[in-house]
């Protein structure tokens, strides 16, 4: 076997199968999967025996529980894969992932092969970044401070033949074993390359939520964990005297060679924070005798460490004394830094101890809590944060708060309210936080589980977006009524606490007005009720009326991927709208809103062309543009739903490209930073349009066009043209090209094209292809009707054996043109006009800009004008004078044509066409185009 899969699972069953799935399909041949059932006590054994009676190459083995070591020695002892790839039962593995280690190891000759993850939950993908620097490396040093960083088993392949020399096998511990069997192979292998490809996907759930009241950490797990920590330092040593042989011993190493001192430092450094942050973290919940296991080990490897070390880990944890570590709960009150102030009446006593256990789990534990005197037996009953609370008597939140303020002795405090929980890092990205800030106080985005997973309170992301601009008090703070998810500088209240008149909470208007605060986004603060509830819970009573019409009761699922994710909670909420029938003073009232919000590093592409994508010059252009993108394509006419998003992204973007009239630009104004680019959909200038050629009055057509910062155009010719008909400035109109017209010079691309046509009409390829790209008449109701003045059946008579006659109607026309079959006279919608010209011979139209490009193709090209007398738009080019081409006003005329070769030739006028109005047209017009969007972005 090439390489041994082996797993070890314990009551997997819930992830099981989509790990199994993208195991038994990788596309490597000739490999083997060895799953160990580790005395699971739910289905994982039957799920795994399915796979094993299916697959010939899965091996399931079923022993008693002993643990992740024990299931995977077990694994080794069956093994006959030149490599072992372990993996774990929950994540997922990518279909190519065993097939590239492989040819990598055997490419290299490499004994241990580290590759790439990304983790995920159902809100999303992260990467994992620290490790793209090492994975693209042909030969990683053993002692790279990078690899101590990475001990996931399951980005590594491991070469067996290494493994059996040395007689490896897991440790019996319960923390870190992977460590140990990781660092041992590194330690040893001669050979280490990394594989810049994504291996596997990790499987995380939000670690903010806190599974059970009487969580602990058991002394047992911390003894396994030192013991790994020492064993992998005891064999870096080990390895660097072998290595080294002009060291002798551990203190020659430091006091001689400062890179691996380092080295043997951040050994120290990585099992430090693990104490920290994953087990003295559970301080409030372990007894005084672990506490004293974990404090021993950190005064230990502290006196191990240097001075820059040391000062690395007290920026890491500046909640912490790390030379005298509290062991005692005394001495870590007597340390607080935030008092946190909880009332709760006997009516909540659930929710009480849901909020306290959601502290007893903070992973910054200097804190005290200081409760109202009716809750002291139920926490004492369940044996939450004894010494680490006092009592009030108090009988209503706002007595309990101006009870216990006095009381408090520490830097920060907290309003809690036992409708919210806390996520474990809240209060550490707090201190943070301050540590680095004058805030007088901030202010977190509420969160809530109505959907399974946490998601932003929709009131409170409006209320955060609102207040981005810092002291800014505005109608829209009512949405975040609640001192809940407020830590405020103890210095700054004891200001203004004589000023409070009433509550706390009727006082708070004022704290936003005459204190600085910052507003953040971490996740922190999760609202345990229905998200519907807290209206009623945080909305004051002369807002709801406004409130309740935006915030209504819906079951749909936040998880829907389509909607963008900074944006999801405002969209679903105003889908629900009776859009149609919303008063104009709230429709305005939300675009004032959308209006505040702050302006983002994206680019929006905009059209009303096409519903769902993008085509023509938009099209063409947006794989140039640099960094976030978004597009929103939807043809008119817009209900107040798509309007009200429309406002969003325009708002909300920093650059917005547009390739039409954008009407949403004649009502607001934009912020200084942002950009339009206007790339319009025609090339040349052939009929009137803009302030020359629509309906619209000409104070709201040049409404429509006065915020263009940047006009492309296909030639130095037409640029006053389209200064004047949007009437701008034309130093904003630049002959850059017509991006979609780059397309034209590209012969692969052309090539490839053309074959696509002929895929679906092949026997287009042997014809003399003739399309007819006629443009649209009439208003907004009559464009969609197209009844052009021709006898098809007399037509169909006159083209020549060889000739077939394509129809490619405008966007806008609906009707079905023609009205029976021909063998020579078709109608073709599944390509676009561009896309047919390729396979075409000769394009016939009427007044329409396609003959611009086309002209590019130096094919011949004919004007069928039956209707020139009646037809209103007037033209900006000289007619018929600059044209390239013949116009036919009568069938009789246009058939006369078309049989007629002598009159296909390609004339001086031709070239003269071009030089005109297409002279920008060169191939490079996307990267002209680009490059002067892309310094947009770049600027501040």
């Amino acid at each position: 076997m090439k390489i041994t899969v082996i797993i070890a699972a314990y009551n997997a069953e819930k992830y099981l199968k989509a790990t199994m799935d993208s195991i038994v399909n990788q596309s490597l041949g000739d490999f083997e999967v060895i799953v160990i059932n580790d005395g699971s006590t739910d289905n994982t054994l039957e799920i795994l025996r399915g796979y094993e009676k299916r697959y010939a190459h899965v091996k399931v083995l079923d022993k008693e529980n002993g643990g992740p070591s024990s299931a995977r020695n077990m694994g080794l002892e069956h093994a006959t894969g030149e490599y072992i790839y372990f993996f774990d039962s929950d994540d997922v593995l990518e279909e190519e992932a065993l097939e590239a280690l492989y040819e990598r190891a055997e490419l290299c000759c490499a004994d241990l092969v580290i590759g790439k993850y990304d983790i995920f939950d159902k809100n999303g993908t992260t990467s994992v970044n620290n490790l793209n620097e090492i994975v693209m490396s042909d030969d990683i040093e053993r002692y790279d401070r990078r690899l101590l960083w990475t001990f996931s088993l399951c980005n590594k392949l491991f070469k067996r033949e290494l493994i059996e020399k040395l007689s490896l096998r897991f440790e019996p511990i319960s923390y870190s074993e992977d460590g140990v069997f990781t660092m041992t192979c590194i330690f040893n292998s001669e050979k280490i390359v990394g594989l810049d490809k994504i291996i596997f996907h990790y499987r995380r759930m939000f670690d903010g939520e806190t599974t059970s009241i009487t969580s602990s950490v058991s002394p047992k797990k911390i003894e396994d964990y030192i013991t790994a920590h020492r064993l992998i330092y005891n064999a870096a040593v080990k390895s660097i005297l072998r290595d080294f042989s002009e060291y002798h011993s551990e203190n020659e190493i430091k006091e001689k060679d400062e890179e691996l001192c380092k080295y043997l430092n951040e050994i120290l450094c990585k099992e430090l924070q693990i104490l920290f942050n994953q087990f003295y973290s559970k301080f409030w919940s372990i007894d005084e005798k672990t506490v004293n296991l974990i404090t021993d080990e950190v005064n230990e490897k502290m006196r191990m460490l240097d001075m820059k070390s040391i000062f690395r880990l007290i920026d890491a944890h500046p909640e912490l004394s790390l030379y005298q570590l509290p062991v005692t709960r005394k001495e870590l009150v007597d340390q607080a830094l935030i008092t946190v102030i909880l009332y709760s009446d006997d009516s909540e006593k659930e929710d009480f101890l849901k909020c306290l256990n959601s502290l007893v789990n903070q992973k910054m534990v200097a804190f005290r809590v200081i409760a109202s005197a009716n809750m002291e037996a139920v926490a004492k009953e369940n044996n939450l944060m004894q010494d680490g609370i006092s009592y009030v008597e108090a009988e209503s939140q706002n007595e309990m708060y101006v009870k216990a303020f006095p009381k408090v002795r520490t830097p920060y405090v907290l309003f809690a309210d036992p409708k919210f929980t806390y996520a474990n890092d809240a209060f550490m990205k707090t201190v943070k936080f301050f540590a680095k800030s004058v805030a007088d106080f901030t202010i977190e985005v509420i969160y809530h589980r109505d959907y399974g997973d946490i998601q932003p309170v929709f009131l409170s992301s409006w209320a955060y977006n609102s207040h981005f601009s810092g002291m800014h008090m505005n109608a829209y703070a009512c949405m975040d009524h609640t001192l809940a998810n407020k830590f405020f500088r103890v210095e700054y209240l004891q200001e203004v606490w004589d000023r409070f008149e009433g509550s706390l909470l009727e006082f708070l208007p004022k704290l936003y007005n005459t204190g600085y605060y910052a507003f953040k986004d971490t996740g922190s603060v999760i609202y345990e009720r229905s998200e519907d509830s807290y209206i009623e819970y945080t909305v004051p009573e002369e807002e709801k009326e406004f409130v309740q019409l935006i915030f209504k009761e819906n079951p749909a699922d936040l998880r829907n991927k389509e909607l963008e994710v900074e944006t999801k909670e405002f969209y679903r909420k105003a889908q629900l709208l009776s859009m149609k029938t919303i008063p104009k003073r709230i429709f305005k009232k939300i675009v004032s809103f959308l209006s505040m919000q702050p302006c983002k590093d994206q680019v929006l592409f905009f059209t009303i062309r096409k519903d769902g994508e993008l085509e023509g010059n938009a099209k063409a252009l947006y794989p140039y543009i640099k960094g976030k993108k978004i597009i929103y394509a939807k043809r008119l006419p817009h209900d107040k739903f798509t309007e009200l998003k429309i406002f969003y992204y325009i708002f909300t973007s920093k650059v917005i490209i547009t390739d039409d009239y954008v009407k949403y630009l004649r009502y607001v104004k934009l912020k200084p930073e942002q950009r339009v680019i206007q790339l319009w959909h025609a090339c040349g200038a052939f009929k009137k349009f803009g302030q020359r050629g629509t309906h619209l009055s000409l104070r709201t057509d040049r409404a429509t066009h006065s915020q263009y910062n940047l006009v492309t155009v296909s030639g130095r010719h037409v640029r006053k043209i389209y200064a004047d008909a949007f009437d701008v400035d034309i130093n904003k109109v630049k002959a850059l090209g017509s991006a979609r017209t780059d397309e034209f010079f590209n012969r692969d691309l052309i090539e490839q094209k053309k074959q696509k046509v002929y895929e679906k009409y092949p026997d287009l390829a042997t014809k003399f292809v003739i399309i007819y790209a006629p443009t649209f008449r009439g208003g907004n109701t009559e464009r969609t009707i197209f009844e052009p003045r021709i006898d098809f059946d007399r037509l169909s008579e006159r083209l020549l054996p060889n000739q077939i006659f394509i129809i490619c109607p405008h966007p806008v026309m609906e009707n079905d043109i023609i009205e029976k079959k021909y063998n020579n006279i078709r109608v073709i919608r599944d390509f676009s006009t561009n896309e047919m010209m390729f396979v075409s011979d000769m394009l016939i139209t009427d007044y329409s800009s396609v003959i611009f490009e086309y002209a590019l193709l130096r094919k011949p090209i004919a004007l069928y004008c039956y209707d020139l007398v009646t037809y209103d738009r007037g033209f900006y080019l000289k007619y018929p004078e600059d044209l390239p081409c013949d116009i036919c006003e009568t069938q009789e005329e246009l058939e006369e044509y078309l049989r007629d070769s002598e009159k296909h030739r390609i004339t001086s006028k031709y070239e003269k066409f071009l030089q005109k109005y297409m002279s920008a047209c060169d191939g490079h017009s996307c990267e002209r185009i680009a490059n002067i969007i892309n310094s947009y972005m770049e600027e501040t």
